[in-house]
């Protein structure tokens, strides 16, 4: 399975990317996330309840932080699995500053198995593209509310 997009976010790249560092923020982006905790640098241990199409699953994953290049870049390293099934993937994140906004440039690659790769890859694709869309938003979310509280 394949993703890839653009998004943009109406802030300095700085703060997009202090934001993406801050381990309650992503916590609350994440669809389905139980939390994240930190269990060595730059990689965290998650739960996950997911569903996609008739299926329900619940992970355990880890998510790594690789080839970090601050405020640029980094590599996403993912690991989960459940009696639904397992994913493996990786992905770079590259932020680009284009006047007053920052845009996300995002492409990954997951390998699916198990019951949930049962559901086909039609719905895989779509549910893959949908929790990166509420994800992005939500982050949108948060750097809004960041910046008012410092414009207050």
């Amino acid at each position: 399975m394949h993703i890839e997009g653009t998004y943009e976010f109406k802030s300095d790249r700085q703060l997009v990317w202090d934001m993406l560092q801050d381990i309650e923020v992503l916590s609350s982006i994440i669809p389905g996330s139980s939390g994240l905790e930190e269990i060595a640098e730059n990689t965290f241990h998650t739960a996950l309840a997911v569903k996609v199409g008739p299926v329900n699953g619940k992970f355990e994953a880890t998510i790594e932080l690789a080839d970090v290049n601050a405020p640029e870049s980094y590599k996403l390293i993912i690991n989960g699995k459940g009696p639904a099934g397992h994913v493996t993937g990786e992905g770079v994140i590259r932020l680009e500053q284009n006047d007053a906004i920052t845009i996300m440039h995002y492409e990954g690659d997951a390998k699916v198995g198990g019951k949930i790769a049962a559901v086909g890859q039609r719905l895989l694709d779509v549910a893959a593209k949908q929790i990166a869309k509420q994800s992005l938003k939500k982050l949108a979310d948060r750097i809004d509310e960041r910046i008012a509280e410092e414009n207050a």
